[in-house]
């Protein structure tokens, strides 16, 4: 279970150190405008297929860990990661229950038993709708954009957050609302950066997909 627990936080937890001002971005001016463009995420993001790539940053390598594959999203609550590079792994979120397939192995967790899977599920569905950040009880929210993006950092509140994460930044397209990169920053300053490429909103997506 340690095992199964570690690889689902490293896959998850990403995030890069960069100070928001450096890149460009400087904090909102008008805050009422946007937190209604944002209103707009949860409107947005029904259902989204997407490509990805993934960076993994962990002190003790000289390189960085290099991964892609294919993101989907179903409202409310489906999930699925197909790693197809440099290895082949599917995690699939489906309702209460986590699926993992390595290799020929599939393994299936109840996310209600475990606190764990539970805020990593939690997280990752509020990240992509939006609600994440309107969370005021489990984290502090700062807003940043430049002309093309919002830049929303989230530091955690909750003492067994705060364990595993100093910070979430989530990099919002303002041309479509949509999520267009996550970044994490681990409580041992590892990170991984996650960016969503070739964005599809909004089409159908079988309930087959979710399934193992």
């Amino acid at each position: 279970m340690n095992k199964i627990l570690s690889t689902i936080i490293s896959l998850f937890l990403f995030i890069t150190i960069l100070n928001a001002q450096e890149n460009g971005f400087s904090k909102v001016k008008d805050m009422e405008k946007t937190k209604s463009d944002l209103s707009k995420l949860t409107e947005n993001t029904s259902a989204i297929k997407s490509q990805f790539v993934q960076e993994k940053h962990l002190s003790f390598l000289t390189e960085n860990i290099r991964s892609k594959g294919e993101f989907y999203f179903k409202s409310p609550n489906s999930l699925r990661w197909e790693y197809s590079e440099p290895f082949e792994y599917i995690i699939v979120f489906n309702d209460k229950n986590i699926m993992i397939k390595d290799g020929a192995k599939i393994s299936t967790y109840d996310t209600e038993s475990n606190k764990m899977f539970s805020e990593i599920n939690n997280m990752m569905i509020g990240t992509i709708q939006g609600n994440l950040f309107t969370d005021n009880e489990r984290f502090d929210v700062e807003y940043f954009e430049n002309a093309s993006q919002y830049l929303l950092e989230l530091d955690p509140k909750l003492p067994e957050m705060k364990s595993m994460l100093k910070t979430i930044k989530i990099f919002i397209d303002k041309s479509d609302i949509s999520v267009a990169k996550i970044k994490m920053i681990e409580s041992s300053d590892d990170y991984t950066s996650i960016e969503f490429i070739n964005r599809k909103l909004n089409q159908e997506i079988k309930e087959s997909i979710f399934k193992l």
